[in-house]
């Protein structure tokens, strides 16, 4: 795989982009709570800090969300279900780019959303009450369509069978770690790691870092090297 074929220099991470008024308080709202969510938990956290943050009052945000239960699933399934349509997409694409696209395509997402990861990190190290459906919902799949990326798409690889899960499981570890500790990385290493310099850095390392696990698959020369065994 090329790697400049999937990486694009000009790589920003998206926001989402209001349409109307309601829409841009809605945003706000979101906003507020996957900050203070991904600080404090859902039980340390309270609406009214949050509506504060949004720049809304109480009963604005009620509106909205009708608890803070459903404002935290509300957060959670933004965060996550442009996921599930990033493994949609590539889908159509071709084989040997479909593992780095998915790569880029997570670190946009994750850098338009920088405290996702660490509220995902939280939920799971809590065992907090979303964590079956973080599980079932999204993750499970996530961990899957990895495994089919690694198995197929003309892909050789020296992992067993038996090994796979624990292979996909880093790697969404690698991709969702690398926001979720950035506080720790950033006072280890001087340098931001939510900069836009550092996550062009960071996308091509994890491209070129999977290329090396996994080389693509040639099937003329693989014909070659058996037909020069044979003699």
């Amino acid at each position: 795989m090329n790697v400049h074929s999937v990486f694009r220099e000009g790589w920003m991470p998206e926001a989402a982009v209001a349409t109307s008024p309601s829409e841009a308080t809605e945003q706000r709202i979101l906003d507020s709570a996957e900050l203070l969510f991904a600080r404090r938990g859902l039980r340390g956290t309270r609406v009214r800090e949050i509506a504060l943050a949004a720049g809304v009052s109480a009963g604005t945000l009620y509106i909205y969300f009708p608890s803070k239960t459903a404002l935290y699933q509300a957060v959670l399934d933004r965060g996550l279900r442009p996921v599930a349509e990033i493994l949609d997409e590539i889908g159509c694409g071709r084989p040997t780019a479909e593992l780095g696209t998915l790569i880029e395509g997570l670190l946009r997402h994750l850098a338009a959303h920088p405290w996702l990861s660490r509220l995902i990190y939280m939920e799971a190290i809590s065992e907090g009450p979303f964590l079956a459906h973080l599980a079932r919902i999204w993750f499970r799949p996530l961990l899957e369509r990895m495994g089919q990326l690694v198995k197929g798409g003309g892909r050789r690889h020296n992992w067993p069978d038996d090994e796979l899960p624990m292979l996909t499981a880093s790697i969404v570890q690698v991709v969702f770690g690398h926001f979720a500790l950035a506080p720790l990385l950033r006072e280890a290493q001087g340098r931001d790691p939510l900069s836009p310099e550092v996550l062009r850095e960071q996308t091509r390392f994890l491209i070129d870092y999977f290329d090396r696990l996994f080389p693509d698959h040639h099937p003329r020369q693989d014909a070659k090297e058996k037909d020069h065994e044979r003699t």
